[in-house]
């Protein structure tokens, strides 16, 4: 069949970014009432689902999914090689009852509150289901010891007393407590009495939770900028000033802060490797920091993602570990480490607010299994959490190096890969005047995932760039994998 004109250019209507309604439901009530109305004529085809896309900046996808529902309800017919047209015949008057026959009631507008609404807005993601190379922050799940973990949650589930079938102690296994202790004194350099260890469900709700017990409306909360996404959007759906304080090359920084901000109440920040640009706060800067905190009877949230994973020389310790005053909440976390599902982190409590932690862990959502925080008590004290980490640091340093090597040779001409001695990902900055978020999408639907630096900002930092993982990306497959990347960025400029 030969292929028919460009579609309608279906300039009647946009999106709307800042609606609390998904972006398919606006595109899928758009066009259906551009159907209802007349405005697109029987017979009349729509633009290429590539076309609408770009016109409309959203993915590709979310178009195809909305026509196939709009041709599954017969609104829309399907030509093999034309393309997409609106139906011929349709009885407009009858066309709504016919649609509410086929699908299930539309639920009535609900009057949601202010707290959902700033939800709604975040920009916070998790991708679930499989994840593509290079998706930030995703460890080498192909390489976990599946059969070797088998065996410890075997144990803990089949141990005599049968007490992890139950909910477990309030702020986590002791056992696994007493782990993370012993851990965090052989890898961070820090003390720590296992009682001042809360278990949690990975780091977000560690950053639930001490934004819950600390956090009153109105206050201040310095926050790195560019800075970690879903701890940012918790502070600021508490209520909080949320102040975005620049990284420069010791770290965040310290003296803007104090000119421009008022009198913070928590400081978050991610010394060790810092989220995203990846820089290590010098030892000055964590000094000057503390000091400022105790000063000022500030709190620090010290996030300490991935720093199981240097690559050169050894670590700074821990800012926690420098924290004579007691005025860091630690935060870990093992889904870089190990692997998401597990749902398992950790809050290193100052001293007096352990139970109240406690307490509110209880109460927002205990989360965690107590089978599994047994499993990972055994899975660290026989040295196979160790072994582990060992073993992907050599393969992560081998992935940095190719895909770096890679994005020299293939990419130059659209972007700047920057180096990284520690963590799980690097910066590709852009050139030739790409806008990040573009670029994040162009790649997505090529099958390569990123992040925008854009997104890790509350304000702009002056250079675009996307944001690419390489932990989760098998050596073998980078080459081809960058050249696809280098097409895709060539095609953009």
């Amino acid at each position: 069949m030969p292929k028919s004109p460009g579609g309608a250019l279906l300039s009647g209507f946009d999106i709307d970014r800042m609606s609390p309604v998904p972006i398919y439901r606006q595109l899928d009530a758009s066009l259906r009432r551009l159907i209802l109305k007349g405005t697109l004529s029987p017979g009349q085809k729509l633009p290429s689902t590539r076309e609408l896309a770009t016109d409309l900046g959203v993915s590709r996808i979310t178009v195809k999914s909305v026509y196939e529902q709009l041709v599954a309800e017969g609104y829309a017919q399907a030509k093999t090689g034309a393309g997409t047209f609106i139906s011929k015949g349709l009885d407009f008057e009858a066309t709504p009852r016919i649609r509410s026959a086929r699908r299930k009631p539309t639920p009535p507008e609900v009057e949601i509150s202010d707290r959902a609404r700033t939800i709604m807005s975040s920009k916070a993601s998790a991708r679930h289901g499989k994840t593509d190379p290079f998706r930030p922050g995703v460890p080498a799940l192909d390489l976990f010891p599946v059969k070797v973990w088998d065996k410890y949650m075997m144990e803990a589930m089949t141990c005599h007393e049968r007490h992890n079938l139950s909910y477990g102690q309030v702020n986590g296994s002791a056992a696994l407590r007493r782990s993370i202790a012993n851990h965090l004194t052989d890898a961070r350099g820090m003390q720590v009495d296992p009682d001042q260890i809360v278990i949690t469900s990975g780091a977000q709700q560690a950053f639930v939770l001490i934004a819950f017990v600390l956090l009153k409306k109105g206050d201040t909360v310095w926050y790195e900028n560019p800075g970690h996404i879903a701890g940012r959007d918790v502070m600021q759906i508490m209520g909080a000033n949320v102040a975005p304080v620049p990284i420069d090359d010791e770290g965040m920084d310290l003296s803007h802060a104090q000119d421009n901000h008022p009198t913070p109440t928590l400081i978050f920040t991610t010394p060790s490797h810092q989220q995203p640009l990846g820089t290590t706060m010098s030892l000055v800067r964590r000094l000057s920091l503390l000091n400022y905190a105790h000063d000022n009877d500030a709190w620090i949230i010290e996030d300490d993602y991935d720093s199981e994973f240097r690559y050169r020389g050894r670590p700074l310790p821990a800012l926690s570990a420098l924290d004579s005053k007691r005025r860091v909440f630690y935060v870990g976390t093992f889904s870089k480490s190990m692997f998401a599902s597990m749902r398992l982190g950790y809050i290193v409590v100052p001293p007096g607010l352990v139970e109240t932690f406690a307490k509110a862990r209880n109460l927002l959502g205990q989360s965690s299994s107590a089978v599994v925080e047994q499993a990972l008590s055994r899975f660290m004290e026989d040295g196979r959490f160790v072994e582990h980490i060992r073993k992907m640091r050599r393969i992560y340093r081998e992935r940095r190096d190719v895909l770096f090597d890679c994005l020299m040779n293939d990419c130059a001409a659209y972007l700047t890969p920057q180096t990284t001695d520690a963590g799980m990902h690097m910066l590709g900055w852009l050139k030739n005047g790409l806008d990040d978020q573009v670029a994040h999408r162009a790649l997505l639907a090529a099958g390569i995932e990123s992040l925008p630096l854009s997104v890790y900002c509350l304000e702009p930092v002056g250079r675009p760039a996307i944001v690419l993982g390489f932990s989760c990306a098998p050596a073998a497959r980078i080459p081809k994998l960058v050249k696809r990347m280098a097409a895709v960025l060539r095609d953009l400029s």
